[in-house]
């Protein structure tokens, strides 16, 4: 695995190859570093892949020697543990994440549900307050929240999380070190020491617009669900609950006053089929209704295997005992979109019904 992560760090410095692009090639070849080794036309194979930008790999590789770069201390790729197998279920998933703080919150993530709190940077009082309310429901449940310390409702949600005691994830369009807007720089340094600042973009990288929109998807990446408390009808907000609809996730909204400008985007995910946001403990009760991971027994004899959903069922007699890749599954399930393919496999995987296998294949454990 270590080689393989040198090899995700050399294949980001292609210029031409993007998160989705880099997936694909790990998904084709099986690996990276087979990748690294494929020729032009091996290259072409690939979708999205033709003949000059597979020439212009094979120049660039060329030029970078994979074995003399040197990876960061607080550097993951898809290749290390700590990478979260939920936010590399994305089709663009960030081949690096930088971070500073609690790490272990990344594997909170995979094994209790965690939610994306999200809106405008200039809520209204109402806003605030049940973004507050929400976040501190959610704290207290154990949730993490997860935000973009951005001003506004991103800012009012990390704060409520922090002042009950909560775990909290930062998901930066600057560099980790970077602390954008200044008015957030006590609340950057508390999240760095009681929570987790997570950025696509390595230390030092300044504020830049194209790169807010972006780090949205690793927001809705690591959430079960993404509330939307208000936002306008051109807030970056609805890109959130757009990516995250695109993923599978659960998207939840409160719903606001027609009088207010602010809210006119939280109605518009209603009128969408958003699920709508009615008290505190909405998003506690439905984060209750998916699956746990069960924990490991203390005695040798382990308890009876949860009760699954009838799409779980279903998603895991598709799954053999000898493995098979996700396309065959997908094949063998043509009602199901990927993306609630991928969710599926992920909570079996979680459950200890499934196990995943390099190149993305799956295999049914005996329990």
């Amino acid at each position: 695995m270590i080689q393989e992560r040198i090899y995700w760090l050399a294949w980001s410095r292609i210029e031409g190859i993007g998160p989705v692009l880099l997936k694909r090639l790990h998904l084709h070849f099986g690996g990276l570093e087979i990748a690294w080794q494929a020729g032009a036309d091996d290259l072409q194979t690939v979708e999205g892949i033709g003949s000059v930008l597979a020439t212009a790999i094979a120049q660039q590789r060329q030029t970078i020697d994979p074995a003399a770069i040197a990876p960061l201390p607080e550097q993951l790729t898809p290749a290390d543990d700590a990478y979260p197998a939920l936010l590399f279920e994305i089709s663009d998933p960030p081949p690096v994440l930088y971070y500073r703080g609690d790490l272990a919150l990344l594997t909170t993530c995979q094994t209790q549900p965690a939610v994306g709190i999200v809106g405008t940077r200039r809520p209204s009082p109402y806003g605030k307050r049940w973004t507050q309310r929400l976040s501190g429901a959610l704290s207290r449940a154990g949730v993490v929240v997860i935000s973009g310390l951005a001003d506004g409702i991103d800012r009012e949600a990390h704060q409520s999380c922090l002042a009950q005691q909560g775990k909290t994830i930062a998901v930066l369009g600057t560099g980790v070190d970077q602390v954008y807007p200044h008015k957030n720089h006590d609340l950057h340094r508390d999240i760095a020491a009681k929570g987790l600042l997570l950025s696509e973009y390595p230390p030092g990288t300044p504020p830049d617009r194209s790169h807010f929109p972006r780090r949205n998807r690793i927001i809705a990446g690591l959430s079960r669900a993404i509330a939307v408390t208000e936002a306008p009808i051109k807030s970056g907000a609805l890109i959130t609950a757009r990516l995250a609809n695109d993923y599978g996730r659960e998207v939840y909204t409160l719903p606001g006053s027609l009088e207010n400008p602010q809210a006119m985007g939280c109605l518009h995910l209603i009128e969408q089929g958003a699920q709508m946001i009615f008290g505190e403990d909405t998003l506690v009760k439905a984060l209750g209704a998916l699956p746990a991971v069960p924990e490991t027994p203390e005695t040798e004899s382990a308890p009876a295997p949860p009760p699954l959903s009838p799409q779980l069922q279903g998603v895991l007699q598709e799954v053999p005992t000898e493995s098979m890749a996700l396309d065959a599954i997908a094949a063998q399930m043509p009602h199901l979109s990927i993306g609630d393919l991928l969710s599926a496999l992920t909570q079996l995987e979680l459950l200890g019904f499934v196990a995943q296998l390099p190149g993305s294949r799956y295999q049914r454990l005996l329990l």
